[in-house]
């Protein structure tokens, strides 16, 4: 079952290492505007640059408030709504030691991650009104575990990786979901050799390469630069 998933998604890797260049680029020709301007990086940068610190429930104000600028709550009737700040909040501490642990993963390293670790801390942050979890929870994931973790969502991830934007919202299935995509997807252009080269160049350009902030994010970005240079082709 696991090669069929991983045969599944083999057509999709070797896009993203061989054309990993180009999608980056037409990622940063595009982050200042729309969503990814701003508030959103702002934010994003802020919950990355305070993991570890002292202050541990302004790191997490940090993350709540990067979720409001990443578009998961929309005032009104309508639209994505996240818990009051004190639930969210109250759902994370009694996960630290997990988180201290995963702490010690990398996506780009499979013998370290413990799938086990890792679906506790899922199944537990609670931080949307729906029932849907996945996107939401993976992006707290993604800035409590930075390292381990991308952040998911419909539009991109989804779209591209399943072709479909529908999640079913049962927790033990969005989990599986999640797992999936770590395992046949995430992880094996994490470990490629040259992906990491590319990669550890970029990260190491903080300065013109913002969004560049982890291993994961990276790879979410090329998602993205591919949805862009895809959607700007089909726009000419």
């Amino acid at each position: 079952m696991a090669k069929m998933k991983s045969d599944a998604y083999s057509r999709k890797i070797k896009d993203i290492i061989k054309n990993a260049a180009k999608y980056h680029e037409a990622f940063y020709n595009n982050y200042k505007t729309g969503i990814f301007a701003g508030p959103a990086l702002y934010f994003h940068r802020k919950s990355i640059e305070k993991l570890g610190a002292k202050d541990f429930e302004k790191y997490i104000e940090y993350i709540y408030a990067t979720l409001v600028a990443w578009g998961m709550h929309r005032m009104g009737e309508k639209g994505a709504k996240m818990q009051d700040f004190e639930t969210f909040l109250k759902s994370i501490l009694p996960l630290m030691d997990d988180i201290k642990k995963a702490r010690m993963m990398r996506l780009e390293r499979k013998d370290s991650i413990d799938y086990k670790v890792i679906e506790n801390i899922f199944k537990n942050i609670n931080v949307m009104k729906s029932k849907t979890r996945l996107v939401g929870n993976s992006k707290v994931m993604a800035h409590l575990l930075p390292d381990l973790i991308p952040p998911v969502d419909r539009n991109y991830t989804l779209k591209y990786l399943k072709e479909s934007i529908s999640i079913n919202n049962k927790i033990d299935k969005e989990w599986n979901l999640l797992k999936d995509l770590l395992d046949n997807f995430f992880n094996p252009i994490a470990t490629n050799s040259q992906f990491l080269k590319k990669a550890r160049k970029w990260l190491k350009n903080q300065a013109r390469y913002i969004w560049d902030t982890s291993i994961p994010k990276i790879i979410d970005n090329l998602i993205i630069g591919r949805s862009l240079l895809k959607l700007k082709s089909r726009n000419f």
